[in-house]
């Protein structure tokens, strides 16, 4: 336990720190690093990480990808996604001897997952309003905070929800601590923390923003949800290969697969409705 919090606490400062220079190609590189390790633990987890013929180029694809995000180029993406796909198909077909149809399909879903969450957390930073008053504007630095709030207070508030009230257990056979109580828990204070977030970010901006309250309440909700069910989506993967963790690098929390399975699945979600300025005026009227 004393291992765990001195390891959160050392994950919570460098955050902190990555989150300061998210203006900086930093942040960009960070998450490029990061989505290049993500990869490589699903890799290893499903057992192909020494098949250098399935590695080799997801590696490379997670190492692209959230780059593009950048300069975003739905064009460039679609090619490099292509490309990829065509690689893993062309390695079935001449190398169906060293490759089982079943790990080529789950290295390429897998990985494909990983990177476009990424991809759409480097894209969230950089999403600029095209519409209104503030036209042109960085909005991405007032929204992609939503991510982060969202995936680590439902997972905090869900685990003291179960430790103190947990009575129904949500999925035994995937998450045997995880609760019904838990996971009501962390959706209503990701709500909360979504309507506070916005009462109190426009105090800290130039631009001329209101929060929709009953949208930051839905979404907050909704936010949780997904943040639950990317946690469980990554551990039903581990309980099927049989690993207890992705990965090493942070004693105590596993690896970075393990840390950030409640991220993922949140920055789609977000992107999708900031992209379109209708869907932003779900959370803030700008």
């Amino acid at each position: 336990m004393k291992q765990r919090i001195i390891t959160g606490t050392i994950i919570g400062v460098l955050a902190l720190v990555l989150l300061f220079l998210s203006h900086t190609f930093v942040y960009t590189a960070v998450l490029t690093v990061l989505c290049i390790i993500s990869a490589f633990e699903m890799l290893k987890c499903i057992g192909v990480l020494n098949n250098l013929i399935l590695s080799v180029p997801s590696l490379l694809y997670a190492a692209i990808c959230p780059v593009l995000a950048l300069e975003f180029r739905y064009g460039v993406l679609m090619a490099a996604t292509f490309a990829y796909m065509f690689v893993l198909l062309f390695t079935l077909v001449f190398f169906h001897d060293k490759v089982k149809t079943e790990s080529v399909c789950t290295a390429f879903t897998m990985v494909l997952y990983i990177t476009t969450c990424y991809l759409c957390l480097v894209r969230l930073r950089y999403v600029t309003d095209e519409v209104g008053t503030n036209a042109g504007r960085d909005i991405g630095q007032y929204i992609y905070l939503l991510v982060f709030i969202g995936a680590w207070i439902t997972d905090v508030f869900a685990y003291f929800s179960g430790v103190f009230f947990g009575k129904h257990k949500l999925c035994p056979k995937i998450s045997p601590k995880k609760t019904v109580e838990g996971a009501i828990g962390g959706a209503l204070f990701c709500m909360i923390a979504f309507m506070i977030y916005g009462a109190v970010m426009p105090h800290f901006v130039e631009a001329d923003i209101s929060p929709n309250y009953l949208g930051l309440a839905v979404v907050g909700i909704i936010s949780s949800v997904l943040a639950q069910v990317g946690d469980l989506l990554l551990s039903v993967i581990k309980r099927t290969y049989g690993v207890k963790d992705y990965g090493w690098i942070f004693p105590g929390h596993g690896g970075i697969l393990d840390r950030f399975d409640s991220v993922l699945l949140l920055s789609p979600f977000l992107l999708i409705l900031v992209e379109d300025a209708r869907f932003l005026r779900l959370l803030f009227t700008i």
